[in-house]
């Protein structure tokens, strides 16, 4: 009871964190969450079906709300924001933004259901029934009302992904619990991975669910084959798959691991059933998206052969792919705001890189240890080297699918930081090991290293989180930074309220570091060496 009631109050302080992003980035800040509302409002008032391309498939209601609050694009994809943090819409001195109640006027006219433009996203319906019942259900509110109960919706998905990056982190480290909360608060504080799940996306459910495969993938690894354990395994594939169509790269993790299991595990005819069982699986797995994706991954890994020209993508991937991963894909990874225009300074970026590198060092060091000692049968070795393996696959299929684009158009695909964050586990997990590894155990160092780490996490969570809303508001005065966020909001989420929700949120920082430096029990570290 005593363990529960201090996993609540971590997972409370998270929640409430990524809370606070939901309420003060505005809305249409949150990366395409225009064309993914969109969709989900076309969802809603076509019978749960989807646009079909080159149809109006955008309400005036949101077109309109687009054009007022500066976030129109242009031809070429740019609105008043993109590339200008210094721009911001005009506030008034009241809780009421200056186009909010012509806005919110709208959904009493048929500008909240006629079409006027095409804008919205085609993607699978997985994420957006959900949310289009949502805005069924308050159809009759205004469009602020609408947007934040989706983001309600998108903060939902986000919170049982940290509890999933809890339970991979009680795999990994034998059930200690001090390890797997460091695990999820790393990833829970992220700020980046707050901002990118918390608007309208179906990011939010894509993360999830391969993060849900990785558990599987390791829950298989560690306690061993289940014909349970692999139904879950399966599902999960597959659901991440229909949310995200370049989730199909998962299929080379789940053919590695079975064949691995099945070496491992099993013995004469019973290996040889199941090595059948699994290739017939995979087989169904590539087919099946197809039928309901109109995309058939055979035919694109056909395509993509038929086309590569082995000079042009190793020039690619040493002239663009590598540069550009070090110098924008890395720093968006931790964090890209206001449209583009919005991204910490060098000093906070070389912060986080030389320890994201010293911990990548240490990590290093701890494999190196672990096959200098002969300890490849260790189901932890074992699971990493795993999660090492699909991130690798990952990579380099983006990074070949970017060459492809640019090799087929000239374009590049514009890979982002948020693209990787599918293994914020995996990113977090070798951050916490390589870390840990750093610090000897003599005077307890390991211990308070990680607390120092996890506690850095939240400070730059925090430090984000002042630092965008001061380029969206005045916080010169608590005052005016309550009227001016209270602006394009629903009625719950103006003046008193956003208040109440800050004191809260200040008392589980609190709560949150009393856990962390005050209660020093349960603390023991098994990372093993």
């Amino acid at each position: 009871m005593e363990k529960l009631k201090k996993n609540f109050f971590i997972f409370f302080s998270i929640f409430l964190s990524a809370l606070i992003w939901l309420i003060f980035i505005p809305i249409w800040h949150t990366p395409d969450e225009q064309s993914h509302f969109a969709q989900v409002s076309y969802l809603a008032n076509h019978d749960f079906n989807n646009p079909g391309g080159g149809i109006k498939d955008t309400t005036e209601e949101i077109a309109v709300s687009e054009r007022l609050l500066g976030i129109e694009r242009d031809k070429v994809g740019n609105n008043r924001f993109t590339f200008h943090p210094e721009y911001k819409i005009e506030y008034t001195n009241s809780l009421y933004g200056k186009y909010e109640k012509y806005i919110s006027s709208l959904v009493k006219t048929d500008s909240a259901t006629k079409l006027v433009k095409s804008e919205a996203t085609y993607y699978p319906k997985l994420y957006y029934v959900p949310a289009a019942l949502i805005y069924q259900i308050f159809s009759q509110f205004d469009l602020f009302t609408k947007i934040y109960l989706v983001r309600f919706w998108s903060l939902l998905l986000f919170c049982v992904n940290f509890i999933f990056i809890y339970k991979i982190g009680k795999l990994i480290f034998s059930n200690n619990r001090f390890m797997a909360i460091s695990l999820t608060m790393l990833a829970g504080f992220q700020p980046m991975f707050i901002f990118s799940n918390i608007g309208v996306t179906n990011d939010s459910l894509g993360n999830l669910l391969f993060t849900v495969f990785l558990y599987c993938c390791l829950k298989i690894i560690i306690n061993g084959f289940t014909y349970k354990n692999l139904f879950f395994l399966l599902s999960s594939s597959y659901l991440a798959i229909i949310t995200k169509v370049q989730f199909i790269i998962i299929l080379p993790t789940i053919a590695l691991l079975l064949t691995f299991i099945f070496f491992r595990d099993f013995n004469g005819k019973s290996r040889w059933r199941m090595i059948i069982l699994s290739t017939g699986v995979i087989i169904l797995a590539l087919i099946n998206p197809y039928k309901y994706l109109y995309l058939s991954s055979i035919d694109v890994a056909t395509e993509s052969l038929k086309q590569v020209n082995f000079s042009s993508l190793i020039k690619f991937t040493n002239e663009y792919t590598f540069p550009h991963t070090v110098n924008e894909v890395m720093p968006w990874y931790w964090g890209v705001y206001k449209w583009l225009g919005v991204t910490y300074p060098r000093l906070v970026h070389r912060i986080i890189n030389r320890i994201f590198f010293l911990a990548l060092f240490g990590f290093v060091i701890w494999c190196i240890n672990k096959f200098l000692k002969k300890q490849i049968f260790d189901r932890q070795l074992q699971s990493i080297i795993l999660l090492i393996f699909s991130f690798c696959i990952y990579f380099f299929s983006i990074a070949i699918f970017d060459w492809l684009s640019w090799y087929r158009s000239g374009f590049q695909l514009g890979v982002q930081g948020r693209y990787f964050f599918p293994f914020i586990s995996v990113v977090s997990l070798i951050t916490l090991i390589g870390w840990s590894h750093i610090f000897p155990k003599k005077w307890n160092l390991q211990s308070w290293s990680i607390k120092i780490l996890v506690l850095l996490m939240a400070t730059l969570n925090i430090y984000a989180i002042i630092f965008v809303i001061s380029t969206y508001y005045d916080i010169s005065s608590f005052q005016k930074f309550i009227i001016q966020a209270s602006q394009y909001k629903p009625w719950f989420l103006k003046g008193y309220y956003l208040i109440a929700l800050i004191t809260l949120y200040l008392l589980s920082l609190l709560l949150l570091i009393r856990d962390l430096f005050i209660d020093s029990r349960d603390r023991t570290i098994v990372v093993k060496k």
